[in-house]
């Protein structure tokens, strides 16, 4: 006769495992797939469990009510970004917490599923999304109405490309290489038939389509959740992706003449409206292919937006551009833990599209440039820069979690006394 509590263990095990893979496969935190396999566990009637998990990896223990340990592995192979279903499983989470009562191991499953199994944006959609940001970045970026067109042309094609690589097995890597090259080479042949008077503008425009905010944030908010080995994994795949598209723009730049007369400047603050409209359109465009909800999706641009405006003030009143940079994340991080703590989402659905505008692409495109060049002080000086503007990126997300993960435990210190 089968033993009915080791199956129904195991029924848990599966359930609150397949929740974390669900958070990892979707580019969630390591901490908050952690923390959502533990609590869908003892939700569904787990005497006690212990979760723990790598970007690649997850493994949770579950105690029965004989004291009996059971433990489940899975590796995760396969990774991509959807913030909407991360929202969706964390949603879940909660409420299975809050409900206090045993939750139904056969409804949760199918919660699950339907969640695992929910449509993603049609490729045509994400392809005009990306043609949209790189068209709104171009012009952000002082570029001219024909660079914007060009760029929302080549974003297309390169996100075209990208789409016919992925079934060939193409790991990350390669793709980052691949679509950084067809910009660099779709833009050098713009400039070669007299389409654009440069390409710099081009390729920073495109490039931010490909840039590794979603690592960036993760690598920072497990770090401040004490998951150093995660955070660590996380900022070495960021600067991976980095050196990729590096890479990848170096070829169009080695095949055409590298252009050193472009002079890069950005949308002054003397024009609010443009400059808030047009971050708020990449952002959007952004949200939308990380998968986040329509609602949400205009959270995440408004975000976006105003960081870029503090950005732009900030850096302007004190002349420190990395104090613009830090002050325009620890924007963006408030608005998004807040507005997380609102709706209850995570702080992630809105921070990761929000810091876009805000990513050095800029910078990594001009130190590859000065180094195609030959220029190896000044590719220094300025890969200096972009690394320090990052690291400001950094504090301001770190600084606004920390502070909202202070208010968060004096809040749950209050309610236990209050209910003493």
């Amino acid at each position: 006769m089968p033993d009915k509590t080791a199956e129904s263990i195991d029924d848990i095990l599966d359930i609150a495992t397949d929740s974390g893979v669900l958070i990892l496969q979707n580019g969630g935190e390591t901490y908050r797939a952690e923390d959502t396999m533990t609590a869908v566990a003892r939700s569904l009637g787990a005497r006690s469990s212990s979760a723990f998990v790598t970007p690649t990896v997850v493994m949770l223990t579950c105690t029965d009510h004989s004291g009996i340990s059971h433990t489940r592995i899975q590796r995760i192979n396969d990774r991509t970004i959807n913030l909407g279903k991360i929202a969706r499983v964390n949603e879940l989470s909660r409420r299975l917490a809050a409900s206090g009562q045993k939750a139904d191991l056969g409804s949760t499953e199918a919660i699950l599923r339907r969640i695992s199994s929910s449509p993603s944006h049609s490729r045509h959609s994400v392809i005009f999304a990306t043609a949209v940001a790189s068209f709104c970045f171009s012009l952000l970026f002082s570029g001219s109405m024909a660079e914007a067109a060009a760029a929302a042309l080549i974003g297309a094609v390169m996100r075209t490309v990208l789409f016919i690589a992925l079934p060939l097995g193409f790991t990350g890597f390669l793709l980052s290489i691949t679509g950084a090259a067809v910009i660099s080479l779709l833009s050098g042949a713009a400039v070669a038939l007299g389409l654009v008077p440069s390409s710099g503008n081009i390729n920073i425009s495109v490039l931010m389509s490909l840039v590794p905010g979603l690592a960036i944030v993760n690598a920072i908010r497990d770090i401040i959740a004490g998951d150093l080995v995660a955070g660590s994994a996380r900022t070495l795949e960021a600067f991976i992706i980095a050196a990729a598209l590096s890479l990848g723009a170096s070829v169009g730049l080695f095949v055409f003449a590298a252009d050193a007369s472009w002079i890069p400047s950005l949308l002054s603050v003397a024009h609010p409206v443009a400059v808030f409209a047009l971050a708020f359109g990449a952002t959007a465009s952004f949200a939308f292919f990380f998968q986040i909800s329509r609602y949400d999706i205009l959270w995440a641009a408004l975000f976006g937006a105003v960081g870029w405006l503090v950005f732009l003030y900030v850096s302007g009143r004190t002349g420190s551009i990395v104090t613009g940079y830090m002050c325009g994340a620890l924007s963006v991080g408030a608005c998004a833990e807040c507005t997380a703590v609102l709706f209850r989402k995570p702080a992630t659905v809105y921070i990761v599209p929000g810091i876009i505008p805000l990513v050095p692409g800029g910078g990594m495109y001009e130190t590859m440039l000065m180094a195609v060049l030959g220029r190896g002080e000044q590719a220094l000086s300025i890969g200096f820069s972009t690394l320090t503007a990052a690291a400001a990126i950094a504090v301001g997300i770190a600084l606004a979690s920390s502070i909202a993960r202070l208010l968060s435990r004096i809040r749950k210190v209050r309610q236990l006394r209050s209910s003493k």
